[in-house]
């Protein structure tokens, strides 16, 4: 989707979305350990991480989240229309590994005509997959959302 993103009044619970691929990369877990400061050996070290039941370095749970977000917004769906992140919730399913592609698919679960006249809050399904179409987070996000102008 290009352009302008969708309002409030154009999210009905059902309609769905999807964005990616995004390719994890290995510079990418050390980029978010130094953004973050969460230097925790499964994520940086290589010989610790092998001893680990992963068997080798795991992206950070908050980095998957934030590509996420990322895939969100590049679907265009947000664009000019989300107003606030009223709450997100998260389960991490599997670990995500470098050079696993991720791909987000979105549901719109339920809305809510409040708290304005020109917003909503629009609550989603999320889940993020791996590229063999394993989940490896799921939650819900609660946004408030520009309404269509009144016209």
């Amino acid at each position: 989707m290009s352009g302008p993103g969708l309002t409030f009044d154009d999210l009905v619970p059902g309609r769905r979305f999807e964005a990616g691929p995004r390719t994890v990369t290995r510079a990418d877990i050390a980029a978010f350990a130094e953004l973050s400061g969460d230097k925790t050996a499964l994520h940086s070290d290589e010989a610790y991480a092998a001893t680990t039941p992963f068997g080798r370095v795991v992206a950070h749970g908050a980095l998957n989240l934030s590509i996420a977000t990322g895939l969100a917004y590049s679907s265009g769906v947000f664009e000019g229309t989300v107003l606030a992140v009223r709450s997100m919730e998260i389960h991490f399913d599997r670990p995500v590994y470098p050079d696993d592609q991720l791909r987000l698919f979105v549901v719109v679960s339920d809305r809510d005509e409040r708290p304005h006249a020109d917003r909503g809050r629009v609550s989603f399904d999320v889940k993020l997959l791996n590229q063999a179409g394993r989940t490896v987070l799921t939650g819900r996000w609660s946004l408030v959302m520009r309404r269509a102008a009144l016209t």
